[in-house]
């Protein structure tokens, strides 16, 4: 199972806002699979998977604040469940 977290991009940084999400739960993800799209106070990025799997539930929707180091979800490898 492979976490998939906000980073920390700059000191200042606390909160993100959570624009979009380009993967469902249950979809399949590949390794470098862009599944989320965050802004910062300066920028937006692209949260990318790190592992293929399958996408586990959202923990936040989209225009939520999400705290920088918080899960916004997790990548399900074979037989596991959340």
């Amino acid at each position: 199972m492979e976490e998939i977290f906000v980073p920390a991009v700059g000191m200042a940084m606390d909160n993100v806002v959570l624009l979009e999400w380009l993967k469902n739960p249950g979809d399949t993800v590949n390794a470098g699979d862009v599944i989320a799209i965050i802004e910062t106070d300066k920028t937006t990025m692209d949260i990318a998977a790190e592992t293929a799997g399958v996408m586990g539930a959202h923990k936040y929707q989209v225009n939520d604040e999400v705290p920088a180091g918080n899960t916004i979800a997790v990548i399900l490898g074979p037989g596991e469940s959340e």
